[in-house]
């Protein structure tokens, strides 16, 4: 499930053009926080839409969190592909990663483990997971970014992404990046720069009518494109 590059310098100014258009943002800012350079784009990248199959994630009503992890993921492949990236989804449809296993749980502790496998398949990648969030507040609202502890650089990604989120679409979010604990299993186990980006609140009503939306998923897929290419531009170079 890899998307094919193209040459960066045109990538730019298209992925340029796109946050110009979607974003309704100055041609300044939007080039300061892509902080895009004329140097190939040696990184790889690995983008999990979080859940899928028979695990929906989060749900509220009829909405299940898989749905727009995986929108949200494939703008944000298409994206990073325009940009000479090489790109790699987990799953690139709504399914598992594994259907072995007697239970539901068995399945998806197989998922998960199926999952770490890529994340550490290469010690060149970075990963950008993709979920979405849930509270029993329904106005708790807005992204939040948390880090794997076993890579320096996660931290510094996270708060990259965390800034181009609040700067192109959320100006009152103040969430902090948080480093993961055992509970995020993933993270937790993660041997390279690793993030799950949370987008938001399906159980916010107002949030998830924006996060159901078509134009604030690739909104969302750019704000955190932004935040990673900045980080690879500074924070990631050799």
């Amino acid at each position: 499930m890899k998307r094919k590059q193209i040459l960066p310098a045109a990538a730019v100014l298209l992925s340029i053009a796109a946050f110009a258009l979607l974003m309704v943002r100055s041609a300044a800012n939007i080039t300061r926080l892509t902080a895009a350079t004329s140097r190939t784009a040696a990184t790889a990248v690995l983008i999990d839409p979080g859940h899928g199959g028979e695990d929906g994630g989060a749900v509220c009503g009829e909405v299940q969190e898989k749905q727009i992890n995986l929108a949200v993921s494939r703008d944000l492949a298409d994206l990073l592909t325009l940009c000479g990236y090489e790109v790699e989804l987990t799953r690139d449809s709504d399914n598992s990663l594994s259907d072995d296993g007697e239970t539901v749980r068995k399945r998806k502790n197989n998922d998960m483990k199926a999952r770490l496998a890529l994340y550490n398949a290469s010690a060149d990648r970075v990963v950008l997971s993709i979920h979405q969030n849930k509270f029993n507040a329904a106005s708790s609202r807005g992204a939040q970014v948390f880090y794997s502890p076993n890579d320096g650089r996660s931290a510094a990604l996270a708060e990259r992404i965390r800034f181009a989120v609040t700067a192109l679409l959320q100006p009152d979010n103040e969430r902090e990046c948080k480093k993961a604990g055992k509970e995020i299993f993933l993270l937790k186990n993660a041997e390279v720069p690793a993030v799950l980006v949370e987008c938001g609140f399906i159980s916010n009503p107002q949030e998830r009518e924006l996060l159901l939306k078509d134009a604030y998923q690739k909104q969302m897929a750019l704000a955190v494109a932004a935040g990673f290419i900045n980080f690879d531009n500074t924070d990631n170079r050799k």
